[in-house]
């Protein structure tokens, strides 16, 4: 079975991943673990009209640096818990759009994703990634309350 697990920085996609691992995952598994990067804030211009060159590239490498951090995370998480074949894909635009497109993509048979547990009117105002991913693919999705 192929799996997508999305994760991004916060404890309950770390919670959803490790829900899996724990409940779920099968040693012939192909676990595809999907980030979606958000563009990091770059600041306002200045008086000149121009960015400052050097906080640009401070903001690009923290940037950079926090999505190898949490590549190297899962992928090691992967490997203590003896699991199979992991994949480790970064996606650029929107969550929901990204995960579904990407589950589509690599024809997994499983999407696994974390959830704050918004109430249904702060859902209904701001929109939820799980529930977009839930209601735009036919591909069973698990979602972890967290």
């Amino acid at each position: 079975m192929k799996v997508l697990v999305a994760v991004d920085p916060s404890n309950i996609a770390e919670g959803a991943f490790d829900w899996y691992i724990k409940n779920v995952h099968q040693p012939d598994n192909e676990i595809v673990v999907c980030h979606q990067a958000e563009q990091p804030k770059l600041p306002t211009l200045g008086h000149g009209g121009a960015f400052p060159a050097e906080e640009i590239a401070r903001i690009m490498t923290e940037h950079n640096k926090t999505l190898a951090d949490l590549e190297n995370q899962y992928t090691m998480k992967s490997k203590q818990a003896k699991k199979s074949k992991v994949v480790v894909e970064t996606t650029e635009g929107k969550p929901g759009q990204a995960i579904v497109k990407l589950a589509e993509k690599s024809q997994v048979d499983l999407i696994v994703m974390g959830t704050r547990g918004q109430g249904a009117i702060r859902r209904t105002i701001l929109g939820s990634v799980s529930d977009y991913v839930l209601h735009h693919t036919k591909i069973p999705v698990l979602i972890c309350h967290g």
